[in-house]
């Protein structure tokens, strides 16, 4: 009898264990397996979409004045009170305006910033051109300098960078516009990983006190007049208009951004030459004819010399293997 209540009570005590050890395992999991799932936190970081605030230049900036007579300075400047006219050319902008309303003139027009704030490195093309022609007797000068036997009524408007040694110059022809375009590089030092929520993974600004100094750029008009010239009466002068524009910098596939008469061919770097258009300087386009007008051979680009003597001022449109087509000017 004894023996019969011990069995039962190691029964009972089996039954029990086995019962707990069952409701571990209960439900769908399985003993000894499990499964997981993959998550993707994104593709390669990107920097911010570019944005680029060209400046805003007050009305009036490049209006200039044309005293060839040197009337001005005769007169003490008594036609522009509280004012001051500097340097000798034969043309004026005004350049700055005092809080006590006194003005200050010079042959340059007042500089004009462009900073590039991004990461990714920008071109910047400022255009100066023509809006109305002046007096059919005034020609354009390529050069501020004017030898002593030039006798012809000569206007010289340019664009310039003004730096002190070496300066980018581009000088207003009688046809097409005078361009300078040139390369303001990013700062991706100033962006630091990130993540928001919602948006993702992303190259953020640093903070304000941690940002190294961003590039820029500046540009300004220059003008002068042919003073061995005799200048009449009732003289008008030229209307103009500068455009400035940027867009993200890509390596050129081209050897050079000009092109010209003497200076007729391009070497062409991985890529070819799908096709050639010719923007005069009126703004108009003629498809250029293969074997004719251009050839291409072994990378190198050659543009027939009398189309481009024709045209200066104008553009050629490249079109290339790769999809991008690039813009050269002709001088």
């Amino acid at each position: 009898m004894k023996n019969f209540k011990k069995y039962t009570a190691i029964a009972v005590a089996a039954t029990m264990t086995i019962g707990s050890a069952m409701t571990v395992f209960a439900g769908d999991v399985t003993p000894g397996v499990s499964e997981g799932e993959g998550s993707y936190e994104g593709g390669e970081m990107k920097y911010p979409t570019l944005t680029v605030t060209l400046p805003t230049i007050p009305a009036g900036t490049y209006d200039y004045i044309a005293d060839p007579n040197g009337l001005i300075a005769a007169t003490s400047g008594e036609k522009y009170a509280d004012s001051t006219f500097t340097g000798d050319t034969g043309v004026f902008f005004l350049t700055s305006t005092a809080d006590d309303g006194s003005k200050t003139y010079t042959e340059n027009s007042k500089a004009q910033e462009l900073t590039n704030e991004n990461a990714q490195d920008i071109d910047v093309t400022v255009k100066l051109e023509q809006m109305a022609a002046g007096d059919s007797s005034i020609k354009y000068a390529d050069s501020a300098d004017f030898e002593d036997t030039d006798k012809e009524n000569k206007l010289y408007l340019a664009i310039t960078d003004g730096a002190a040694t070496d300066p980018t110059v581009a000088a207003l022809a009688g046809t097409g516009a005078a361009t300078i375009k040139t390369m303001i590089a990013g700062v991706p030092e100033n962006y630091e990983p990130g993540y928001v929520a919602g948006t993702g993974y992303a190259y953020t600004k640093k903070a304000e006190a941690d940002l190294a100094d961003w590039n820029d750029c500046s540009f300004a008009l220059t003008g002068a007049l042919n003073k061995n010239a005799t200048w009449g009466d009732d003289m008008e002068f030229p209307s103009i208009k500068v455009t400035w524009s940027y867009a993200e910098h890509r390596d050129s596939a081209l050897s050079s951004a000009t092109i010209s008469k003497t200076s007729n061919t391009l070497t062409v770097t991985g890529a070819t030459v799908k096709g050639v258009t010719l923007v005069k300087g009126d703004g108009t386009s003629v498809k250029c004819t293969a074997g004719t007008n251009y050839t291409f051979t072994n990378g190198t680009l050659t543009v027939q010399a009398t189309m481009l003597g024709n045209n200066v001022g104008g553009k050629l449109r490249i079109e290339l293997s790769t999809g991008v087509t690039e813009e050269v000017t002709i001088q």
